[in-house]
This record gives structure tokens, sequence and C-alpha cells, in this order.
């Protein structure tokens, strides 16, 4: 009998484990009417092959990520929001820095997007609003799909569960929705902060028609080197991890590493096709 009492015990201990492991943990960021600021700083390395022989340049840049969140529905989980990305510094490195180098000041460029931000990370924008084409070369291309708010599952999750993380389709990836891979990998203290620790992997396909994008921004320097039709293709490999406060859904910091390989055409390049390869870490900090 009292064999049978602790079997009854333990079934019941391992129900109860069973049924919270299954509740698992909602992520979901606390919106608060205000502004949220973090500080993108960017190094890379790109090699351009050019008949044959590979031309290298390494660039860092410095940039602002701010949301200026507006008014927050509490009953639908969400508020209005600007984006502006302001490029501060930029600096590059290697045989093709010197003709870059004439060209920094007009890369501190700054740019704004409004749209919805709710509580699980996802800010939907106007795809339709125009594009600074020099944001290309600052690989805001990559930015666009690695932003610092990693996108929330709409389900509890547990440790070691993955979601899928929607890639918006726009003029600087595809014409089509992606996705990347997100997981909760685990949870610690950083700082004497509870938070979550989140990766996100996968392939972003990338079809950017530099020509469309510039029918909306005309930029003559980009117009001088027959840039008007280039077509760049590609694949970018994706790999990174966000460190996300437990109290606020806060991203405190994020870092991604990206492998690019990509080829530009042009009707100035004849049926030459340039090959672009590149590696490249953002890191995300959030201003205190």
């Amino acid at each position: 009998m009292q064999t049978r009492k602790v079997l009854v015990v333990v079934a019941l201990v391992s129900a109860s484990i069973a049924m919270a492991a299954r509740d698992g943990i909602t992520l979901r960021k606390a919106l608060t009417t205000g502004t949220e600021k973090y500080h993108m700083l960017t190094t890379s390395k790109q090699t351009i092959s050019i008949a044959g022989a590979d031309q290298d340049m390494a660039m860092t840049s410095v940039a602002s990520y701010s949301f200026k969140i507006g008014a927050v529905d509490a009953a639908g989980g969400s508020a209005q929001a600007d984006l502006t990305t302001k490029v501060e510094k930029v600096d590059f490195d290697g045989p093709l820095a010197e003709a870059m180098s004439g060209q920094k000041d007009k890369l501190l460029i700054s740019t704004t997007v409004s749209g919805k931000l709710d509580s699980r990370n996802r800010f939907n924008t106007d795809t339709a609003k125009k594009i600074d084409p020099r944001s290309v070369i600052l690989g805001a291309s990559t930015a666009s799909f690695v932003s610092p708010l990693v996108e929330f599952p709409e389900v509890p999750v547990n440790v070691g569960d993955t979601w899928d993380v929607k890639v918006p389709k726009s003029p600087l990836t595809t014409k089509e929705d992606q996705k990347l891979t997100a997981k909760l990998v685990g949870e610690k203290d950083v700082d004497g902060k509870s938070v979550y620790v989140v990766s996100v992997t996968g392939t972003v396909k990338s079809n950017v028609d530099i020509g469309e994008i510039m029918k909306g921004n005309p930029v003559p320097e980009l117009e001088a080197i027959g840039a008007t039709d280039m077509i760049i293709t590609g694949s970018t490999d994706v790999s990174g991890e966000a460190i996300v406060d437990k109290a606020t859904g806060q991203t405190l910091t994020m870092t991604i590493k990206l492998n690019t390989k990509e080829e530009a055409t042009s009707s100035a390049l004849g049926d030459t096709k340039i090959p672009l390869t590149g590696v490249s870490t953002i890191k995300y900090t959030l201003d205190k």
C-alpha cells in the first residue's frame, strides 16, 4: 500500500512538471511611450573579384538606431513608432579605401521609417517607402533583417524550442517574405539582470535592383558609375545571439555574424558578373 502511494505521488509530480513544461515561457516586450535607442557597430570585409583579381575593402561604421514609440494601445498590444537610423562614422581600409575615402561624408546619411511596433517585437513598416541607394553600401540590406528586435513566438516556449522569424519582402532583399529561425537558448544573469539568451540563424536570399531603388531616390555618384541598372543577387548566412531582459523584453545586446555571397551585373559591365563576398559582424547595444 505504501509503495502504491509513493507511485501515485511520483506520477502527480511528473504530471505537474510536464504541464509546467507545456506552459513554458511567454516572451513579450513591455511597450512604453518614449525613445529606445541602440548603437550599432558594424565591421566588415568585402572582396570584389574583377578580371580574376581580388580587391579587398574593410569597413567600420557606427550608427544610432532609435525607436520613438508613441501612445500604446494596451488592448491591441501595439504602438505607433518611428525608427531613425543615423550613420555617425564610416572608415575604410584596403586597396579600394582610397576610392571610397572621398565619399565618406556623403555616406553619413539618416533615414526614418514609420510603422507599428507590437509586444512580439514585430515592427511593420511601409515597404513602399523610398530607400537611399547608398544604404546598400553600408549594409542596410542586411541590417534590415537583423534588427535588435528579435520577433517573439506567438505561443509559450521552453529552453531549446525554436520558432520562425519573418523577414518581410523588401527592395533590399527579395519580393517574397523569407524566414530565419530563432531559439530560446537559455537563461542567465548579466550585470545583475535576469535575461534570456535567444539565437537567430538561417539564410536570406537577395535580389536587389539598384536602378529600381534609384527611381525613387536618384544618387548622381551612383549614376556616374553606371549603377542605374545594376542587379545584386545572392544570399547571406546569418548567425546571431541576443541578450533579452526578462523584465522588459528589451534586447540589451545582440551580436550577428553575416557571410555574404553575391554577384553584381549591369549593362556597364557587359556580360561580366562581378562576384562579391563578405564577412560582417554587427553589434547592437542598448543605450543606458
